[in-house]
């Protein structure tokens, strides 16, 4: 049997190759090419950056719960997949809420440390989402509430969407902005705040622009405030 590369049998004429394209025709294929792989870079060039994002609807401040006045400013630090940041929203914020916030004694501040995977992000992105139709610690609530282990579904896209309606957000405006991503910049903005302070934790907190470090239980926190209303 002869394979390719073979030489022909003695006897035996070699059969003459096929003649190649002509010339014309290469330089004809050559400049179609280069003109193509122009257009492609021409297009991502224009492309405007970021744009796999969407804008986002309205800009986007950090959540405050609580009167502005407030003397007392908490600033939690946290991540709605973090088991310690749930226990927190279970045990102490509502105690906090109570006997601070609704006093108009200290307000509270959510800023995004979503550093546990990827959905950690999105659930962050959403619930600002949630907040640009006034309704983020209704959504942030609901997050806690919704916890089930790290990674493992819980704040995928579809359920993200689907605890909007546990709130009564307007889907045809909460989905776009989940899938567009609109928040993401608001998150990265958190988290370079989060690098700048240095903090490894979650939740963290500062009150009064102080780092509270030390037990989460509610009289660490109540003792902490107090110390400000004091002003000492």
């Amino acid at each position: 049997m002869r394979t390719r590369g073979d030489a022909a049998p003695k006897g035996q004429k070699q059969r003459r190759r096929r003649p190649g394209p002509r010339r014309s025709n290469v330089r004809a294929l050559i400049a179609l090419a280069g003109a193509a792989a122009f257009a492609v870079v021409a297009f991502a060039l224009l492309r405007p950056a970021g744009s796999t994002t969407v804008a986002p609807p309205v800009p986007y401040t950090s959540p405050v719960l609580g009167s502005a006045s407030a003397p007392v400013t908490i600033v939690e630090y946290g991540d709605f997949q973090c088991p310690s940041c749930g226990a927190f929203f279970r045990s102490v914020e509502p105690r906090l809420i109570a006997d601070y916030i609704n006093t108009g004694k200290a307000k509270l501040v959510f800023k995004n440390f979503a550093w546990i995977g990827d959905e950690s992000r999105r659930a962050a992105e959403a619930a600002a989402c949630a907040g640009a139709q006034g309704r983020f610690w209704a959504y942030h609530d609901v997050l806690y509430s919704s916890q089930h282990g790290e990674n493992l579904g819980a704040f995928s896209a579809s359920n993200l969407k689907r605890l909007a309606d546990q709130v009564g957000l307007d889907r045809g405006a909460f989905d776009p902005c989940v899938d567009g991503r609109a928040y993401k910049a608001a998150i990265d903005a958190d988290m370079s705040e989060v690098r700048s302070l240095g903090l490894n934790g979650t939740p963290s907190f500062t009150i009064n622009g102080q780092r509270l470090a030390g037990s989460l239980d509610y009289s660490f926190f109540a003792s902490a405030i107090d110390r400000q209303l004091a002003g000492r």
